[in-house]
């Protein structure tokens, strides 16, 4: 028997949101990994690499020159230091690029979207919500450099910019104040269920974290230091499974954000009125939009 399918439109509660995100996941979990693994691991992978090309680097020249008090600062802050930020951005944007993607898909009436299918929207969103990531990071990092509370609201008010990117497809200043006419009202809610959520995939992505780190550190223990150098690369690249457990936040995100525009909208109730006592099915003509 197939499992009811979620309706992503609708409004929930903390405890119907979180419970609603694992019952996605349970349902959704290979095509979402698949393609979350295929399209946003190419950025997973670079950070990776050039991490632990970074910590390797880094941990090296770990040492206190008294006579060049700032040699420990230019060790750390190298293009590779940068460059790792930047493709570190990449991934994070891609991750919740590939969420959103997937969701706008599922809303639309494919019930397990494939690969091709989620780079399809993925391409035509990517670079627009890089774009847009940018101005939105710096302002609330002036939030938090200015006292710290700002910049609290504006993360929270902000998370699910990108999923009104790819889901509605709006311009930046639509989609900025998108952001505080849906939250009107919902600022504590949201914040409680990221934090809870942040916590849960902290836990989780540390677990594998502290695996890996365990089996490399005791192979770096019994090995030479030319292969410790390579298992600090290795231990990195390793570590994209832990992002992975991403996708709970992300999809979090994605369902709270259909509550919120569920809440300011009320599209997704007035849609079920309407098919109800239609004998024909709904999404029968959706795999031809995409």
């Amino acid at each position: 028997m197939d499992e009811q399918k979620i309706h992503l439109r609708k409004i929930r509660d903390f405890g119907e949101n979180i419970s609603d995100t694992f019952q996605f996941l349970r349902q959704q979990w290979k095509p979402l990994a698949k393609a979350f693994l295929l399209i946003a691991g190419a950025f997973l992978l670079a950070e990776g690499i050039t991490n632990g090309i970074y910590q390797s680097n880094t941990f090296s020249k770990f040492k206190v020159d008294v006579d060049d008090p700032f040699a420990f600062y230019r060790n750390m802050f190298t293009p590779t230091y940068l460059l790792m930020i930047l493709l570190g951005v990449l991934a994070l944007v891609a991750m919740n690029t590939v969420v959103a993607a997937y969701l706008k898909l599922y809303e639309a009436g494919v019930d397990s979207p494939g690969v091709p299918e989620v780079w399809d929207v993925f391409k035509k969103y990517f670079f627009k919500c890089v774009l847009y990531y940018i101005p939105v990071t710096l302002l609330i990092g002036i939030g938090l450099l200015l006292c710290f509370a700002p910049g609290i609201y504006l993360a929270v008010v902000l998370t699910p910019f990108i999923f009104i990117v790819v889901t509605e497809d709006i311009s930046f200043g639509d989609t900025f104040r998108r952001c505080f006419l849906i939250i009107k009202q919902n600022f504590w809610p949201s914040l409680g269920l990221y934090l809870i959520m942040a916590v849960i995939v902290a836990f989780s992505a540390g677990i594998i974290g502290l695996i890996v780190g365990g089996i490399v550190g005791l192979i770096n223990y019994f090995t030479t230091k030319e292969i410790g150098s390579s298992l600090g690369i290795a231990s990195s690249i390793l570590n994209i499974f832990s992002y992975l457990f991403y996708m709970i936040l992300f999809v979090s995100v994605g369902l709270q954000y259909y509550t919120l525009a569920e809440k300011t909208d009320g599209t997704g109730i007035a849609q079920r009125i309407n098919s109800i006592g239609s004998s024909e099915n709904p999404n029968s003509s959706i795999e031809e939009q995409f």
